[in-house]
C-alpha cells in the first residue's frame, strides 16, 4: 500500500471524531439523554474492532495473544478511568498500532477503518460540551492515532 493512500485513510478514519462533534453541536439538547447509550456504542464498537482482528490474527497464536493483552489492557483503562479525556488518549493510541496492523490485509484494513471512524462518533459526542468549548481539546488529545499510525508505516 501507497503512504499516500494509508495517511487518507488515517485521517478519514481520525474524521469520526469531527463528525461527532458536529453531531453534539447540532442537537446539544439530545447530549444528556443520549449520553449511555454513546458510551453503549462506543464500547460495542470497540469490542467489534478487536473482535475482527481477533479472527484475522486466528491462525497466529503469538499474534492473538498480543492482541488480547491490547484488548485486555484497554478494557482495563476503559473501567478504571474516571476521566473520559484520559481514555481516549489511551485508546485511541491503541487503536492507532491496531490500524497499523490491520493495514497488512486489505480486507480486514477496510473494515478497522470504517470502525475507527464509527467509534469516534459517539466518542466525540461524549466528549464535547457546548459551555467548554472544547472542541480543540478533543481532535489534540486524540491526534496521536494519526501520529502513531503513520509513524509505524515508515518502521
Amino acid at each position: 500500500m501507497q503512504f499516500i493512500n494509508y495517511f487518507f485513510a488515517s485521517v478519514v478514519s481520525f474524521s469520526g471524531l469531527v463528525v461527532g462533534m458536529l453531531l453534539a453541536k447540532i442537537a446539544p439538547e439530545e447530549q444528556k439523554p443520549l449520553e449511555k447509550y454513546f458510551d453503549f456504542a462506543r464500547k460495542t464498537l470497540l469490542l467489534a474492532i478487536f473482535i475482527f482482528l481477533a479472527f484475522y490474527f486466528f491462525s497466529n497464536y503469538a499474534s492473538l495473544l498480543v492482541l488480547l493483552g491490547y484488548f485486555a489492557f484497554v478494557m482495563l483503562i476503559e473501567f478504571k478511568l474516571k476521566d473520559v479525556f484520559k481514555k481516549t488518549i489511551v485508546t485511541y493510541t491503541v487503536l492507532g498500532i491496531l490500524f497499523f496492523l490491520s493495514s497488512k490485509n486489505m480486507n480486514l484494513f477496510v473494515i478497522e477503518s470504517s470502525l475507527v471512524m464509527l467509534y469516534g462518533i459517539p466518542t466525540a459526542s461524549l466528549l464535547c460540551k457546548r459551555k467548554d468549548k472544547n472542541h480543540y481539546k478533543v481532535l489534540l488529545y486524540n491526534i496521536g492515532f494519526v501520529i502513531i499510525a503513520n509513524l509505524l508505516f515508515f518502521l
